[in-house]
């Protein structure tokens, strides 16, 4: 195969960029299909399920100590690094590029959990329960729909575990069920009992970045931070302490660390310091940049000359009113920054493994968890919860209100959709899909004790799963036939671990298979199809694309009529492998998977009595469900005048709700989406024991994009105050708190006042749900 090498005007740029790529790539040739039962090395058949074979031997192979970390960045697109073609600065990431190699063939899951689940177990996301994110845990019968990772896949830090690795966990987890993120667990699933020695993050699928919900260990972090606090920052100060603790007492034992970030997952929220860096460098607009983009790609190798840039499914960048430019460019420029601090604290990661001699000796995997998203909708949000929900949608009037505050704590930023069509360049779709947009991703490797390639170009065709058995094939670990008991199913990855030291070397991986909520897609030597039902509650029914990805890179020219033949083979191949994996027969998602809550779960009951002892709550799905029902907050006190502060308190500044006192009078405070809709008291409370109630009814009459509904307050059973609400679901990513509001505020109205612990005596606060039935 022909190949090239980049351009010396473009090393030169990349030079002034701060970064030298010296990189090599290969252009796609065209040829027959054929549908291989086992992989091109004659031994692991690419869906993995060969148990009498053992791995691949690459000849890689790690003659001492050899560390393992997991970079994961969320949320990225394709062209979103340097090296990848961006013109966002990522010096030092592309620096361990050029260190390395660059794969631009790597495919993760379409959405975070999924990802996170595979690469950490080497199996197929769905096959291990993770089929969709770990917010839904369903009933036993929907097995792909667990949101946790069976026992039956044990992750790369159980099996280290048994070769005397020590595996530290930073950042972002989402891998167990979120009612499980409570302070009194259960733990089954959470890092430290799946073979972490060590663990700082957060376990749901975000978190305010200056105000993070962070757990250690398996306790909650509860505290205020300062001022200048971030959590890209605090991630990385732990993450140099698990480590230089571990080489200062056990220095010739090696270490295995998952470091995940919460960037560019939103909210995206940055120092400004970052964000001014980018001043006018996208006032072009989204249709240069993603055009410059793609043109860089090609000069720098990532993509084949042959690439075509799939056709825009956003508007014209000309055709926006000054006003939306003005508001769209403040959004990416926040964007850029977010991405630019991760770089700097991965740099600085980087630069301490050199301090302490761990970097040649490191083997590094960095990849971002799937495509950028689409969610932040036409023009920016400041609530991805909100949008999720359906109810709540920011219109630019309100979003120009607030531009100053975008990247701030005041403001969940998540950017508009053109955008992340540029940060997908040069493919079609947004995470969540089955198309490239969602799937392909950079990776980038680099271990310089084991690897002579530096800043080369991979095209073999590699999936997520495939990383930690060729982490296992390099050191030549075995697969263990069970743990704890519980005996192991097959390994879906194979090692990918031959393409280190040759890269023409054929594909380890000839098939993929790929499934998500009733799409389905099949890849199977140089070709892909994508099936997606027509209607979602029949998912037999289904309108099939095909794609030569050999010969068209980006998946541009659906070409199904043309070759009826091939899409047929892909069909029986995707459901052959459906079997294999036991995924058949497929089961449709219930409306309600996001708010489900599990039989026997911590919200799974109708009364709930927390004590001011309590830790906060942070999982929304095992707290009271008083977004969807009826229900009373009874709180019985002994009040002396003075007393004041937050009795609970669920959500932040973009939705949730509180009971105070402030200045002698109780208010129940409603957050929808930031409209406050307020009960105040007529009455002020009186001294001694006191019974202070909030009965809210929810109607049932449906008005608009709500069922009506009036919250009471009560004082000693004397009705002290009223008012409708609206009604609507409101979704968070903040828990409960008792006795105090912890990290982003509900209301301002106690900006200044810390967390507002309530400074008196309460004995308990007491919830009754009374489940709600819509009227049809």
């Amino acid at each position: 195969m022909e190949k090239r090498r980049c351009q010396s005007k473009f090393v030169k740029q990349m030079i002034a960029m701060g970064s030298v790529l010296t990189m090599t790539t290969g252009l796609f040739s065209s040829g027959n299909m054929v549908i291989a039962e086992e992989n091109s090395a004659g031994n692991v058949p690419a869906n993995g399920n060969d148990e009498t074979t053992k791995y691949i031997d690459n000849g890689v192979k790690s003659t001492e100590k050899t560390n393992v970390m997991y970079i994961i960045l969320d949320d990225i697109g394709f062209s979103d690094l340097g090296a990848y073609g961006s013109e966002i600065k990522t010096p030092n990431i592309d620096q361990l590029a050029a260190d390395g190699l660059i794969y631009n063939n790597f495919q993760a899951c379409p959405f975070s959990s999924a990802t996170r689940a595979s690469l950490l177990t080497g199996r197929e996301n769905n096959s291990v329960g993770m089929g969709h994110v770990a917010n839904v845990n369903l009933e036993e019968e929907y097995t792909s729909y667990q949101g946790k990772v069976t026992d039956e896949a044990g992750l790369i830090s159980e099996i280290l575990d048994d070769y005397d690795y020590s595996s530290y966990g930073i950042g972002k987890w989402h891998i167990a069920p979120i009612n499980t993120v409570t302070p009194a667990g259960p733990f089954d699933y959470w890092p430290l009992s799946k073979g972490f020695d060590r663990y700082y993050g957060f376990l749901d699928g975000e978190t305010d970045q200056y105000s993070p919900q962070l757990i250690n260990g398996n306790e909650f972090i509860d505290y205020e931070y300062e001022d200048d606090y971030t959590l890209n920052e605090d991630m990385l100060s732990k993450a140099k302490s698990y480590i230089g603790s571990h080489v200062s007492i056990y220095p010739d034992k090696p270490f295995f660390m998952n470091y995940a970030f919460g960037t560019a997952h939103s909210p995206q929220q940055v120092p400004e310091s970052y964000s001014e860096a980018y001043e006018g460098v996208y006032d072009v607009g989204w249709d240069v940049i993603r055009q410059a983009r793609f043109e860089r790609q090609k000069e720098l190798g990532i993509i084949p000359e042959s690439a075509i840039l799939t056709e825009s499914d956003t508007r014209n960048w000309n055709t926006l009113s000054d006003e939306e430019q003005t508001l769209y460019v403040k959004f990416m420029e926040n964007y850029a920054g977010y991405i630019t601090q991760a770089d700097e604290e991965i740099g600085k990661l980087i630069n301490y493994l050199k301090e302490i001699d761990e970097y040649d000796n490191t083997l590094i995997f960095l990849i971002g968890d799937n495509g950028a998203t689409s969610d932040g909708g036409a023009d920016g949000t400041d609530s991805f919860i909100g949008s999720m929900t359906g109810f709540y949608q920011a219109d630019i009037s309100s979003l120009l209100d607030k531009y100053a505050l975008i990247g701030s704590e005041g403001f969940e930023a998540l950017y508009p959709k053109g955008w992340a069509q540029v940060s997908n360049t040069p493919f079609a779709g947004y995470k969540g899909s089955l198309y490239s947009g969602a799937l392909r991703n950079p990776l980038i490797v680099s271990w310089p004790n084991g690897i002579e390639a530096t800043g080369e170009i991979r095209e073999q065709y590699v999936q997520v799963a495939d990383i930690t058995p060729t982490v296992m094939d390099i050191l030549d670990v075995e697969a263990p036939a069970s743990i704890d008991g519980v005996e192991q199913m097959a390994f879906y990855g194979v090692s990918f671990a031959s393409t280190f030291s040759d890269e023409e070397t054929k594909e380890t991986r000839t098939e993929a298979f790929f499934y998500h909520s009733g799409v389905r897609s099949m890849y199977a030597d140089g070709w892909r199809a994508i099936g997606t039902p027509i209607d979602s509650s029949d998912l037999e029914n289904l309108e099939w694309e095909l794609y030569h990805t050999a010969e068209d890179y980006s998946e541009a020219m659906n070409v199904a009529d043309g070759h009826p033949e091939i899409l047929e083979e892909l069909q029986v191949a995707f459901m052959d492998t459906a079997d294999e994996l036991g995924l058949t027969p497929f089961k449709a998602l219930p409306n309600n998977a996001m708010a489900y809550v599990k039989k026997g779960s911590a919200g799974d009951r109708t009364s709930f009595t927390y004590y001011p002892e309590m830790t906060g709550l942070i999982s929304t799905s095992a707290a009271p469900a008083v977004l969807t029902n009826s229900f009373s907050i009874t709180v019985p006190l002994t009040y002396e005048a003075g007393d004041e502060g937050v009795l609970a308190a669920m959500g932040g500044e973009m939705g949730g709700y509180v009971l105070y006192i402030k200045d002698g009078k109780p208010v129940f405070d409603w957050n929808y989406y930031g409209d406050h809709y307020i009960v105040w008291s007529d009455q002020d409370m009186p001294s001694g024991e006191t019974v202070l109630k909030v009965q809210f009814e929810r109607g049932a009459i449906y008005k608009g994009p709500a069922y009506e509904g009036v919250a009471s307050m009560y004082i000693n059973d004397v009705k002290v105050g009223e008012k409708q609400l609206q009604t609507a679901p409101i979704q968070t990513i903040e828990g409960l708190t008792i006795g105090y509001d912890g990290f982003v505020h509900v209301s301002d109205a106690y900006e200044e006042m810390d967390d507002y612990t309530y400074t008196g005596e309460f004995d308990y606060i007491q919830y009754e749900m009374i489940p709600f039935i819509p009227a049809h």
